[in-house]
């Protein structure tokens, strides 16, 4: 086992450098990975993607009660002449009808998935603090739910608590008429310090 860790060559890498752009500090990370530790780094850095994937499931498969209810039969309106009925008067009128639902086609892989419950249960959700633990929706206990939802209410008040540092910030520059947060007085970046990242 290989003790390479890519975040702290990525931390390493942060504070050698005066890159700004993701992409241009990733570029630099990648060409200090020595080819031994290729494999490692890729597996240390898919853990997040895939964490994102899991959410992006997770949050689009989460019932509402828009998509519970059931969908309205389409209707078509016809005009061609074989489906035009006479008016009085002569005229053609065209008639409405419904449109033939069309149903795909279902392999049994996919009915079997569909008859096993609604998708969002089978999506997984991180359970535990130390070590991480992963379960799907519809295996988690009280406790296991009471966990994710306080995990997200942390880092939404992390999130509201680094938007109002921001907000500071940007009134300090506005307040001293200046263009950038460099060009704040020494003083006042003394104080403000790190605490806007």
């Amino acid at each position: 086992m290989t003790d390479f860790s890519l975040r702290h060559l990525i931390r390493e890498v942060l504070d050698s450098s005066t890159l700004s752009d993701p992409h241009a500090i990733a570029a630099e990370v990648a060409r200090r990975i020595d080819d031994a530790d290729l494999r490692t780094a890729l597996e240390q850095c898919l853990a997040d993607p895939v964490r994102e994937e899991i959410r992006k499931n997770r949050n689009g498969g989460l019932p509402t009660l828009a998509t519970a209810l059931p969908s309205a039969p389409r209707l078509t309106l016809h005009t061609q002449p074989d489906v035009m009925t006479e008016q009085p008067g002569g005229a053609p009128r065209p008639v409405v009808k419904a449109a033939p639902v069309r149903r795909p086609a279902r392999s049994a892989k996919v009915a079997a998935i569909r008859e096993s419950g609604p998708k969002w249960l089978r999506d997984r959700l991180n359970t535990g603090a130390e070590p991480r633990e992963w379960k799907r929706i519809g295996d988690c206990t009280f406790t296991d739910l009471m966990f994710a939802a306080a995990q997200r209410r942390d880092q939404a008040a992390r999130t509201s608590a680094a938007a109002e540092r921001l907000e500071q910030l940007a009134e300090l520059v506005r307040a001293h008429g200046v263009e950038r947060v460099r060009d704040l007085p020494a003083s006042v970046l003394a104080q403000v310090g790190g605490a806007a990242a």
